[in-house]
């Protein structure tokens, strides 16, 4: 309605409020308060009055059909305002040649009750006008009225014109374009029409499409569906084939003949959804790569400035990438010549400028952020657009602190023995392999070898045995000094290179080193001693590995000088270390001997068998030199684990009399001493006469000193019982025939 229209509606129906004294037309202020005031009636007649169809109010009298109302838009048609037309005639609102068709279709409406639908033809103002009519009767106190809708026709073919106009073209659009269009029930989503491009691409006939909803063509649950369309227009869709495929689908309501669908148009994203993921595993597959390689990555744009950096990046220069994002290459990671720290300018400029990938092989070092320097290896490399520009630049460097580290440790330990940290034979041949050093001359040799180390790792185990060897290796190389070169040679063996000495300064070095061994003492038990060898390099023409020979000769021979003494030492040790472990040890062996001296004279032993017996009985408890203190002095009983590793006491001794050439004869005899008769015992499980004698005597002899005497334990038991014990035993434990005649020898003591 426009602006001066509806001021006027507004006069109309305020002088219908307005008293005489008031004017027609209303300030806002009144007009706002009698809007306040308004009733039933206001609201009804304001309605009629709004509308925008012509509307006016037939009653019938006794000269036929007149006008009692009308409202504005009848008004402005017609020319008749609602005085004017009050009790006129259709004749005379209608014209002569029009009125007749209005007053039979009115008389009609009345009969009838009903609300009848015509188009009528009137002249107005000199116009003739076609319009479509409504009639609804109205039967008010006895009265006929009929209320008159009319709409003007032109305006209706027009619209219909252009609705039909719309029609055509959307049904034009529907039918050939190439998307894919389906129309659709917006409540059950049933399917009303698909397009030829719809049924090409679904592989389903426009018939088979009517009987189908588009749930039925998703692969969602209708549950997921609903989700889905809070978050995306992308669904899958199973074509008839079977095959799934992606769309996007955008759809909108469409009103058709007063009808509402959903109009949706339907696109397939398969590839792009394809490329899309493919695209992202590319990128997250270069991102984890990325990630996980031990090389730091920076990038710059085209400007120099930092893009990227990646988190090996990040951890070796101490920068995050959101603190350098954006600004100057050279300005965060200052490059430089590790030696000179002449700085390396210009860097990511050069491969800017001319494409070129650089690869650094000046040694170079690279600041961090707290200004300290990483030695890194490095190259530069062009990042390149799409059309072939250069968009920025690569630059990937490696930490090469711990490789360098490395490489140091594996030099070292290609040279040097891991045990003892002296040169190896790998340093000798390297050494002698300079021409230089074998022009040298004078040049003295010294071979030298550990005494009793294999007893040692025997007894005391290699742990042990290692310490020895540590100790004398550092002793030999703080006496040898800088000038000279000390080598471990083997497994107990060690040679001393003397540049530019003789003789005599190689015996003063021996004399040094044999000093010094003297406070060796491993385990308060085991001393060092190493026999020397040497050998002079008199002239240059002289071959180093014929002198050494003769320096390992001579080692040989001073070793099998110093054995016999070394052995008894060695055993001397073992037993005052035993004595020290078991301090009842000592008379606990002058019982023993004592008992099976007696013991052998019953059984008529010759003198070699007694000899045995007693070196024997001396040295049967050698082994537990080498059992722990804490399980030798335990005394409560000893668990599975610990009773395993007591037993192991005669297999040591065993190995210690091994390396004793003079002890060779009790070697059996020490290893079976805890045999049992019926074979039950350890370490071989022998049984019966295969136990040797000595052994059987010894093991009856010990129970039962054993027995009579206090132990860490238990207490001692008194000689009646023991000898119980000893009878309950024969022939499971002890030799029967060997535990009557000690016990009968018993009773005449």
């Amino acid at each position: 309605m426009k602006q001066n229209d509806r001021n006027f509606l507004w006069k109309r129906i305020a002088k219908k409020k307005n008293t005489e004294s008031q004017q027609a037309t209303m300030a806002p202020k009144v007009k706002k308060a009698w809007r306040r005031r308004l009733g039933e009636a206001d609201y009804q007649e304001m309605m009629v009055e709004c509308n925008s169809e012509a509307m006016a109010l037939l009653v019938k009298t006794a000269g036929g059909w007149v006008y009692c109302y009308n409202n504005w838009e009848h008004e402005k048609m017609t020319g008749f305002g609602q005085k004017a037309i009050r009790n006129q005639h259709l004749k005379t609102v209608l014209g002569e040649a029009y009125y007749q068709v209005y007053e039979k279709n009115a008389d009609y409406c009345r009969e009838s009750g009903e609300t009848i639908l015509f188009k009528g033809t009137a002249c107005w103002n000199g116009e003739i006008r076609e319009r479509m009519c409504r009639m609804t009767p109205v039967e008010n106190d006895g009265q006929d009225f009929i209320v008159v809708t009319e709409l003007n026709t032109k305006v209706l073919k027009d619209w219909m014109a252009k609705n039909q106009l719309a029609t055509t073209r959307f049904d034009q659009m529907f039918q050939t374009h190439t998307a894919t269009m389906l129309l659709l029930e917006p409540e059950s989503g049933r399917i009303v029409d698909a397009n030829p491009a719809a049924l090409a691409f679904y592989g389903y006939s426009l018939e088979e499409l009517k009987t189908m909803t588009i749930d039925q063509l998703s692969t969602l649950s209708e549950a997921a569906v609903d989700d889905q369309r809070q978050s995306s227009l992308l669904f899958p869709h199973r074509l008839k084939s079977g095959a799934i495929r992606m769309v996007d689908v955008h759809a909108s309501l469409l009103e058709i003949d007063d009808q509402q669908y959903l109009f949706s148009v339907i696109t397939d994203a398969t590839e792009r959804e394809q490329n899309a993921a493919a695209l992202y595993r590319q990128k997250e597959l270069q991102k984890t790569v990325m990630d996980a390689i031990q090389d730091g990555v920076i990038a710059t744009d085209a400007a120099a400035n930092i893009s990227y950096l990646n988190p090996a990046a990040e951890l070796a220069s101490g920068w995050q990438l959101l603190d350098v994002l954006g600004k100057p290459f050279e300005v965060i990671f200052p490059i430089c010549h590790e030696y000179t720290r002449e700085p390396l300018t210009g860097l990511v400029a050069q491969v800017l400028e001319d494409g070129q990938g650089q690869q650094i092989t000046a040694p170079t070092v690279l600041f961090n952020k707290d200004g300290l320097m990483i030695p890194i290896e490095t190259s530069l490399a062009p990042i390149r657009a799409k059309n072939g520009s250069i968009d920025g630049v690569v630059m990937v460097f490696r930490d090469i602190t711990l490789s360098r580290e490395k490489k140091r440790r594996i030099e070292y330990l290609s040279y040097h023995d891991a045990l003892t940290g002296l040169y190896n034979r790998r340093f000798y041949e390297q050494y002698f392999s300079q021409k230089a050093i074998k022009l040298i001359h004078p040049m003295a040799f010294v071979m030298g070898d550990i005494n009793g180390l294999k007893m040692t790792n025997d007894v005391f185990g290699h742990t042990i045995g290692d310490l020895l060897l540590q100790s004398i290796a550092k002793t030999l190389k703080l006496v040898a000094g800088a000038r000279n070169q000390v080598i471990r040679w083997g497994g107990d063996e060690f040679m001393i290179v003397m540049p530019g000495s003789d003789l005599k300064d190689a015996e003063r070095l021996v004399k040094g080193i044999k000093e010094q061994l003297k406070d060796i003492c491993i385990n308060g038990t085991i001393e060092a001693s190493v026999s020397f060898g040497m050998a002079l390099k008199k002239s240059r023409d002289d071959e180093p590995g014929a002198v050494l020979k003769k320096a390992e000769e001579m080692m040989y021979q001073i070793k099998l000088l110093e054995s016999k003494s070394m052995r008894g030492t060695t055993i001397n040790a073992l037993l005052a270390a035993l004595d020290e472990k078991k301090a009842e040890t000592k008379a606990h062996t002058m019982r023993l001997s004592d008992h099976v001296m007696k013991l052998a004279e019953l059984l008529a032993l010759n003198v070699e068998a007694k000899n045995r017996l007693i070196l024997l009985t001396m040295l049967h408890d050698i082994g537990k030199v080498g059992i722990p203190d804490h399980i030798l002095g335990k005394p409560g009983r000893l668990t599975e684990e610990e009773w395993q590793i007591m037993q192991t006491h005669s297999e040591i001794g065993y190995r210690i009399a091994t390396n004793v050439p003079e002890l060779h004869v009790v070697t059996e005899e020490i290893l079976h001493h805890h045999e049992k008769w019926d074979g039950s015992g350890y370490p071989a499980g022998l049984s019966g006469e295969k136990i040797p004698l000595n052994s059987r005597i010894l093991a009856v002899v010990d129970a039962y000193d054993v027995m009579t005497h206090d132990q860490v334990y238990q207490p001692a038991r008194s000689h009646e019982e023991a000898i119980r014990e000893l009878r309950e035993q024969a022939g499971s434990q002890f030799d029967p025939r060997l535990v009557d005649r000690f016990i009968n020898q018993l009773s005449h003591w």
